[in-house]
This record gives structure tokens, sequence and C-alpha cells, in this order.
């Protein structure tokens, strides 16, 4: 994704020098400017995430940027689409963030403009509840908990790698398991009164060994440390390094559930926001009865002794895993690390 341009001659290395000890004269590199391409926006719609904030995304004319054929790209909140002033119907000039991600650029000024604005909803488009719109904050809030939309990504982020690593359950399952009513949340993923190999072979998409290898990969999640596991429930601010924090300090959920906000606040690396999301994520009743119900169901509810027993030798060092490793996986290695 682009070029390095370097000096041969070590001689010229030290003469030529460095800008701010970091940036070497001698190394100058170059990216390659993004594929843009030209299409109608034809629609803005709402993805509802699994914390509830409302995700406008634009639907397009397809087009293909590097070799893959777009249709839809993320808007990421209603501040930037007025900022940029997209409007449906508009022409956009569409590229992939990172040569991965599409994203809108902005309207194609020259070209006719859309005539409709796009407004973020007063309703969460999904359950109907009244969109919450924080003074403090860009995005909007659907505040229902039990809303599809938010148990959907929710089930997903909870069976993703990073979180439990439940292989083989993606959206299409997870949308299918909801559908058909045998999970209603994470919980349910755990029950064998609710969710058994006769159930799985109902679905489409489900053949018997299937269905048996789903129910193991949920079987042997219940053995991840608490770490992950709170990094799964997803409680907005706390990402996969804040988790861990929180695990190492409390060893336990039990412990975790009885802290006050204060008492989170003094760990290392954990600031007031994440501090006041965990204390207000476990004052939440509907939260501590699935907290119990995991923990009823053989859901591991502790930090290992040897992550709980504090700082080690490694503490505080970075390790970056690139390229192929030709004897085990990235995640393998970053477990052995």
């Amino acid at each position: 994704d682009g070029v390095v341009v370097k000096v041969n001659r070590r001689s010229l290395h030290v003469e030529l020098g460095t800008v701010g000890d970091r940036e070497p004269r001698w190394a100058i590199a170059r990216k390659f400017a993004p594929e843009v391409q030209i299409t109608r926006l034809t629609d803005i719609r709402i993805n509802v995430g699994r914390t509830g904030a409302l995700n406008p995304y634009a639907v397009l004319e397809p087009i293909e940027i590097g070799g893959v054929t777009v249709s839809n790209a993320t808007l990421h909140n209603a501040d930037l689409i007025e900022a940029k002033d997209i409007r449906i119907g508009d022409w956009v000039e569409v590229t992939r963030a990172g040569e991965v991600i599409p994203q809108v650029l902005g309207p194609v000024r020259d070209r006719a403009r859309g005539e409709k604005k796009f407004r973020m909803p007063e309703k969460c488009p999904v359950c109907g509840s009244k969109v919450e719109h924080p003074q403090d904050e860009v995005m909007s809030y659907c505040p229902n908990v039990s809303c599809p939309g938010r148990v959907l990504e929710g089930l997903v982020h909870f069976a993703g790698r990073g979180a439990m690593d439940i292989r083989g359950l993606g959206y299409e399952r997870a949308r299918g398991l909801l559908q058909a009513g045998y999970v209603e949340s994470v919980a349910d993923l755990y029950d064998r009164n609710r969710l058994d190999l006769a159930r799985l072979l109902t679905l489409e998409g489900f053949a018997e060994k299937s269905a048996a290898q789903l129910l193991a990969a949920i079987d042997a999640s219940k053995e991840r440390p608490l770490g992950t596991l709170l990094f799964a429930l997803g409680i907005r601010h706390v990402g996969e390094q804040g988790a861990r924090l929180l695990a190492r300090h409390f060893g336990s959920m039990h412990a975790l559930e009885k802290a006050t906000a204060e008492q989170i606040g003094e760990i290392r690396g954990v600031g007031p926001a994440i501090a006041e999301a965990v204390a207000g994520f476990f004052k939440e009743p509907r939260n501590r009865k699935l907290i119990q119900r995991l923990d009823l169901l053989g859901v591991n509810m502790e930090e290992s002794v040897e992550r709980a027993a504090g700082p080690g030798p490694l503490a505080g060092q970075t390790f970056v895993i690139t390229g192929t490793l030709s004897s085990l996986s990235r995640e393998q290695a970053a477990e052995l690390i």
C-alpha cells in the first residue's frame, strides 16, 4: 500500500540525521493514494449496536473498489453526516479506509444534489423505544436492553473472537436462534433445557455434526477466564485491556459486583468513565440476574491464579506479532505470551 525510499550510503545516515529523534531523513515513506469511486447514495439506515448506539450507514448503488463490490458504507454519526452535508440521493465519493472498511468521503458538489436530509429518528427503528440523546455525546442510544437489535449484536459480540470465542456462532446462526425463540440472552446458550441438539437440528443450516460442534464450543467457553467474560458481556467503555485490569485486580465476579465506582477508579489504567460504567452495569437488576444465571449454569466467574497474582516480569511491555507463524496461530502465540 506504499513505498519507502532510502539512501543507500550508510555514511550519510548520521549526516542526514532524524526529525524529533524518530523520523530518519534517510528513509521517507509514501502511501499510495486510496482508490476513490463515485456512486449514488440511495438511503441512510440505522444499525442498533450492542450498547444501544444508533449507527447510521449508507446504502449505495453497488460499486467496485479495489476488487471488492461495495453496497454499504459507514457514516459514523449524525453530526458527521450534517457536517459533510450528505443527503439521500446524492452522488458521493466512496473509498475503503485502510483498504478494508467502506466509507463515504462526501457528496460530489458539481452533480445534482439529493433533496432529503437525514435526521436521527426519535424512536428506535428496531423496537420503537424513545431514543436518548446524551448532551455530552455525539451518539444517540436505544435505552431498551431487550431491544432485538441490541440482543443480536450483543450475542454476536459475546461469541466472537477475543470474547468467548464460540466458533460457528456468527450473525446468521445467532439471528436464527433468536427468531426461533431458543435464545433470549447469552445465558440461554448454556441452558440445555433451552438449547440442545434436537432444537438446533430444527434450524436451517445445521446438520448433526455442525450442531454438536457448536454445543461443544459453547461448553468449552465456560472455562474462559473472568477477564474474557467481562469483555464478552459488552459493558460500555470496557475493552479487552480494561476487562483484564478489572479481572486481575478483583479476582472474582463477586468481588467486582460489590465494588463502588470509586474503588474501581483506583485501578491504574481505569478512568472515571469506565469506573462509572462498570458500577452502573452491576446496579442494573437485569444484569445482576444475568450474572447469577451464568454462574448457576457453570460459567467461570474467577480469574486464574496465574493471571490474578499481580504484575510479572513482562508487565508493561508490548509484543507485536507480525507475518505468518509456521507452527501456531497468532491467537495461540498471544496466549503463550
